[in-house]
């Protein structure tokens, strides 16, 4: 019965576990093709002097009607900039700053599984050879050339206007006058962190009518769909102590914006790992808005719904992040935007984990060998509680003649039967739990060690052996089959006694089922599942061979 107990269990732990990744890995869309970047330089080149693209003909967004509005004619014009790790051009079209590159990062390569690529060759949408990995190199781009941080405006938003540059090196001053007197100053300075900008935007309404609400907002260029767990640019804000994302641009598009209302942290577009963002200097409560323009790009919107009285002026400051979701940095710079890295339900336990593993990393030097060692330590901890599983587990095949006898000798008082089994329990110091309890307690572990796979811009573009990017899954396929065999091993190990013929075809087919999970999953994490698993292997067959060894006390029947 115990035993018989524990298998069930066990079994909906799988179905958990299978019904999770089954969402992970297969009910979000793919994300859309990138295109690595051009050089900054030759892409201001061959788009012109303004290469933003021309927002004094912008129109508002879908479904909203703007005053046709003649702004000030100002010369076309774009920089370079050079900022505190990361370069881009600053332009009079928008007075922002795009085209951002990163120093320090490169773009990951393409990964293609041979599986995918079979299957579309068989389908005749390739005629190219197979390449595991192709492309990356690049310098990271972190907003393109049509991207835009610090866009600005009045009433609905819409596209922003043209600016008079003022300014060289890394301080400017943008200027923009519309017809109806309204000024809009934005001011960019260095930060005081690598990947940082000051940024104020200040709106001067002095010479000009009341307006309903102002703007300031991040944007890109985004198309496509993208899952929570795609790699692809979308609007990202910290509202109201939540993060909030858009994945699904098709609501958008039709003309229904996301609002979300609330003291707001910061905002601004992302993808797992890299993001640029505007974080609010000054506590305030309004709102944040995910939109597109009408020429396609997506942001995210900073309204002020307090509107502007005539002859007033007033002043947002800001610290712009353009770089790597990397929780050291973003914990310096402060203002939240460590809550970008995204580590789901078991945040707390991924960050012990990534710290750990970091720590692993600088002894080590490799990501691959650092894993290894993460997952000695984890099993090290683990170790005396698994101990006491296994053992029990054994002690629950020793009483299993006297399990039987109880339940034949009852078998028409199913209460008394009960009673009796846990008389036994009791007598024999046996825990029908313990078999499984190591699995339940392990589980935070294992999701947040998939969250830190999932979401680590540490190890983004990490190699170890044949594989060329650890976030991304194995293009070979080996460490899938490898753990394959491993947990088929594993199983062999451990017999189905109490098991109906129904229940131990299902916990065949698991191996089958999990390896399958694998070909999905990044190969860091199924490098960890590979090791971890051998370890418990060979902890599995040392008692084993130390139950056969040892006589073992007979048990008495009730």
């Amino acid at each position: 019965m115990g035993s018989e107990n524990d298998r069930r269990v066990l079994l909906a732990i799988a179905l958990i576990m299978v019904v999770y990744y089954v969402w992970v890995a297969f009910i979000n869309p793919p994300p859309p093709a990138v295109a690595p970047p051009e050089p900054v330089a030759e892409q201001a080149a061959e788009q012109g002097a303004a290469p933003l693209g021309d927002p004094l003909s912008a129109s508002p967004s879908v479904g909203v009607a703007l005053p046709a509005v003649e702004s000030q004619a100002v010369p076309a014009r774009a920089e370079p900039y050079q900022g505190q790790s990361f370069r881009g051009v600053i332009s009079s079209a928008g007075g922002t700053i795009g085209g951002v590159q990163l120093d320090d990062y490169v773009t990951s390569p393409t990964t293609t599984a041979w599986w995918t690529w079979a299957i579309a060759r068989l389908s005749g949408g390739t005629g190219e050879s197979w390449s595991a990995y192709k492309g990356g190199g690049d310098p990271r781009e972190v907003l393109d050339l049509q991207g835009a941080i610090g866009l600005a405006g009045v009433g609905p938003i819409g596209g922003d206007g043209g600016y008079l540059l003022e300014g060289s090196g890394v301080r400017w001053t943008a200027t923009r006058t519309d017809a109806s007197g309204l000024i809009i100053r934005k001011r960019i300075a260095p930060g005081e962190t690598p990947h940082t900008l000051e940024v104020e935007v200040e709106f001067d309404n002095r010479a000009g009518p009341a307006v309903d609400q102002l703007w300031v907002g991040v944007v890109d260029e985004m198309s496509g769909t993208a899952g929570r767990f795609d790699n692809a640019s979308r609007p990202q804000a910290y509202v109201d102590d939540s993060i909030e994302h858009l994945l699904d641009l098709s609501d958008v598009a039709a003309g229904e914006e996301e609002r979300f209302d609330g003291p707001v942290s910061w905002f601004g577009v992302g993808d797992r790992y890299f993001m640029s963002a505007l974080a609010l200097k000054d506590p305030l409560t309004a709102s944040v808005v995910f939109d597109l323009l009408p020429d396609g790009r997506g942001g995210a919107f900073l309204v002020d719904g307090q509107g502007l009285e005539a002859g007033a002026t007033r002043s947002y400051r800001f610290v712009a992040w353009m770089g790597p979701k990397d929780l050291d940095l973003l914990q310096r710079v402060g203002y939240q935007l460590d809550e970008a890295v995204e580590f789901g339900f078991f945040g707390f336990f991924s960050r012990m984990l990534l710290f750990l593993l970091k720590v692993a990393q600088k002894g080590v030097v490799n990501w691959g060998l650092a894993i290894l060692a993460l997952t000695l330590l984890v099993k090290a901890v683990f170790y005396p509680l698994t101990q006491k599983a296994f053992v029990s587990s054994k002690r629950m095949q020793a009483i299993q003649p006297l399990m039987k006898e109880i339940q034949e000798k009852y078998k028409d008082n199913k209460e008394l039967a009960s009673v009796e089994t846990m008389k036994l329990f009791k007598d024999q110091g046996v825990n029908p739990m313990g078999g499984c309890l190591p699995s339940l307690v392990q589980m935070p572990v294992w999701f947040a060690l998939y969250g830190v796979m999932l979401n680590s811009v540490e190890l983004y573009n990490s190699k170890f052996l044949y594989l060329n990017d650890l976030t991304a899954a194995d293009p070979y396929g080996l460490l899938p089959v490898i753990y394959a065999v491993l947990i088929f091993l594993q199983q062999q190990m451990m017999p189905m006694t109490g098991l109906d013929p129904a229940q131990q075809k299902m916990m065949k087919m698991l191996p089958i089922v999990f390896a399958a999970f694998m070909f999905t999953f990044p190969s860091g994490l199924v490098l960890y599942f590979c090791a971890n698993i051998l370890l418990t292997i060979l902890q599995q067959w040392l008692i084993n061979r130390t139950f056969a060894s040892t006589p073992q006390t007979q048990v008495a029947a009730p």
